[in-house]
Formats: structure tokens, sequence, C-alpha cells
């Protein structure tokens, strides 16, 4: 007979040695650890909240994500939040930034920083402007500026998405350098959306204002857009597409 093992024996040999060794436990040694990162850590967030203590304005003087988790009214001859900082982003969280009906106060929100984004909530009955910002870029998405004595949103440099900024003292919103999309303008004392010149507004409805859009200085873009009922004039642009405007 060869002196090479035979295959079924060598095989048998083999099952026999793996019948001696452990398997281990099948059972796992806890449950499972998280796998993902948590909001706070992807985006590191801080409540902005009045000091119950302390009789102040909201101010935001550092770059950062905040957030509310209540209304915020504001306080004598101030306005109720101030962004003095750049690079900032505030969640209203669904709240309300209002003025003080009993006093008089300052505007809604007003932004002395650049690179401010602020979404997702309503300013209403400020003395002044709703939102206000006079240097620096600003974007605001999904924000209800209603029933201010000034303007809903003023600024020199802004991008809004979505909202309604309507019976207003003075202008729905709008400013120099601004593009303007899906938003409700009416029935503001002065003009439902501004714009100046090279500035764009789409997708959107300026019904029953003193102007309905109303271009300053120079061309601008207006298209999908509806602007009927108005004291003055529906439009004073040029560039029009797509739009309904008598």
């Amino acid at each position: 007979m060869s002196a090479t093992a035979h295959p079924f024996r060598a095989a048998l040999v083999l099952l026999a040695v793996a019948g001696h060794a452990s398997a281990g436990s099948l059972t796992p040694p806890g449950p499972p650890g998280p796998t993902f990162k948590t909001l706070g850590e992807i985006e590191p967030r801080t409540v902005l909240q009045a000091d119950p203590d302390v009789i102040a304005p909201l101010l935001i003087d550092q770059s950062g994500s905040y957030y509310l988790t209540g209304d915020v009214t504001a306080i004598p001859d101030h306005s109720a939040i101030t962004i003095s900082a750049s690079n900032v982003t505030l969640d209203l969280n669904g709240f309300t930034v209002q003025g003080h009906l009993e006093v008089v106060d300052g505007h809604g929100i007003l932004v002395t920083g650049d690179n401010v984004t602020i979404r997702n909530g309503t300013v209403r009955n400020a003395d002044g402007d709703g939102i206000r910002c006079d240097s620096g870029w600003v974007t605001l998405l999904d924000v209800n500026a209603v029933h201010n004595a000034g303007s809903g949103a003023n600024c020199a440099q802004m991008r809004v998405v979505g909202g309604t900024y309507s019976n207003n003292g003075s202008i729905g919103v709008g400013g120099l350098n601004v593009l303007i999309e899906g938003v409700r303008a009416n029935n503001n004392a002065l003009s439902g959306i501004v714009l100046g010149t090279g500035s764009s507004a789409s997708r959107s409805v300026a019904n029953n204002n003193g102007f309905g859009v109303n271009c300053l200085g120079g061309p601008a873009l207006v298209t999908q857009t509806v602007a009927r009922d108005n004291g003055i004039n529906n439009l004073s642009c040029t560039a029009v597409f797509d739009s309904l405007i008598p």
C-alpha cells in the first residue's frame, strides 16, 4: 500500500480535531452602539433665550448656529434680536419674534454682520422693520414678516426663499441686490417687492400694495410672478417673462 495517506482518512482526522475546538459564544456582549453622529455633533447649536434676571435685548456677537425655544418680545427702545457677528445661522424654530405692543421698540431682527441665515419663523409687530440689514449678505428661508410698522424685510444684499411679507407699513420685501423666490407680498402700504439693479424675483405674488413690483434705478428680472390690483402701479421693471401683470 502507498505511504500516502488516504484522502477519506485525512478528512476524518480533520473532523475529529475540529470537534474538540471551541466555537465560542454566539451571544453578543451587549447592545450595538450608535454608528451615526448626532445633529449636535454635526452642527453644534446654541439656544438663544432671554435671561429672566436681566432686562436686555438678545444679542448674537459670536459666529455659530443658534435656535429659539420660545417666542421673543422686544424691550423698549431696542430691537428684539441683534446679530452683530458674521457667519451666523439663526433657526427661529417656528417661533415668533415680536415687537412690544405697549411701548416703542426697534426692529424685529437687526443684522449688522455678514453671511447670516435666518430661517423658519415669524417676525411681527415691530415699530421699525421686521428684518433690517444694511450691509452684509443675508439669507431668509421660510420666514414670515408681517404687520410691522416699517418694512417686512429691508436688506441691502439678500436672498429670500419662501415666506409671507404682508401688511407692513412700508415695503414687503426687497433691497438693492436681492434674489427673491416664492414669496407672497400683499397689502403693504408702499411696495410689495422692491428690486435693485440686477436683482430678480421669481414665482412670487405681489397684490394689493401701493406698487406691486418696484424696480429701483435699473433693469431687473421678473419671472413667473403675479402682480395685480396694486393702487399705484403693478410693475415698474424691465425684463419680465411668464408673469401675470396687467
